[in-house]
């Protein structure tokens, strides 16, 4: 439906108009183009002295307790307000300048990170099979122990974007994905694990494309060890600075899947 269209039927539905504002595109901000993932980090508002702080919370998982205390931090050092994003983490907006460095220390101090990470940053998951009867696979677990490994065994110059998804209902949008795990069940020696359809090159914003299969029925053992193969070949073969979506798009799907297993 177009904006216009949608517009009208929310004014129809309650039954006044809305207020316009003019739009300028000068003042849209691209996560994609400006910042690397989800605002990680301390960062000026256009407020003077004021600051957001960005915080990373690895597949969107927190306790009741950690909230209850992020709720204090947000009264005590900010407005009281906490935003979520689409990338799992939140958000504390209107932080004085002078708070910043207490505030940013108390979040560590929980286990939330506040410095960009071009790996763990930008890796998001689903459910998963845990708590939904579509997922095939046991998405926030896996991408856990896929930050682990990665983290642990390479670094990256630029941010990437890793997606997981337990079915095709993609509610952590594998296909706009720099990579994007499908959740499957596969097969090894006759039994049923938990798999994934690899995808590549998917991007949103400026960058919009939809991922392209390179891999089917990668086992959840396997995912990692796929994924740094796919992320050293990134490095060692592309152009320059190129992100992993321009090197992906450069090359045809043949010749990924001989890079990414290992043949060149």
């Amino acid at each position: 439906m177009p904006l216009d269209e949608y517009l009208a039927e929310v004014e129809k539905t309650l039954g006044k108009p809305l207020r316009r504002s003019a739009y300028d595109p000068a003042q849209m901000r691209w996560a994609s183009q400006e910042l690397p993932h989800s605002h990680i980090g301390g960062f000026p508002q256009k407020q003077r002295r004021l600051n957001y702080v960005g915080v990373a919370v690895p597949v969107g998982q927190i306790t009741p307790k950690q909230m209850l205390r992020v709720a204090e931090l947000a009264d005590s050092y900010g407005s009281g307000e906490i935003r979520l994003t689409v990338w799992q983490n939140f958000i504390i907006p209107n932080v004085p300048d002078a708070f910043v460095p207490t505030l940013t220390r108390a979040l560590e101090k929980m286990g939330f990170g506040t410095k960009q990470s071009n790996i763990a940053s930008g890796v998001i998951a689903c459910t998963g099979n845990s708590y939904c009867k579509y997922a095939q696979s046991n998405t926030k677990g896996h991408a856990l122990e896929l930050i682990k490994y990665l983290e642990k065994r390479m670094t990256l110059d630029q941010p990437v974007n890793i997606h997981l998804t337990g079915c095709p209902n993609s509610c952590a949008q594998h296909y706009i994905g720099d990579i994007g795990c499908l959740g499957v069940k596969a097969k090894v020696g006759g039994e049923t694990v938990d798999g994934y359809h690899i995808f590549v090159g998917g991007g949103f914003g400026r960058n919009r494309a939809v991922g392209r299969q390179v891999f089917a029925g990668v086992t959840c053992k396997e995912l990692p060890q796929t994924l740094e193969r796919m992320l050293r070949a990134y490095l060692k073969h592309r152009q320059g600075r190129e992100s992993f979506q321009q090197f992906t798009a450069r090359n045809e799907l043949g010749r990924l899947q001989e890079l990414f297993g290992g043949e060149s």
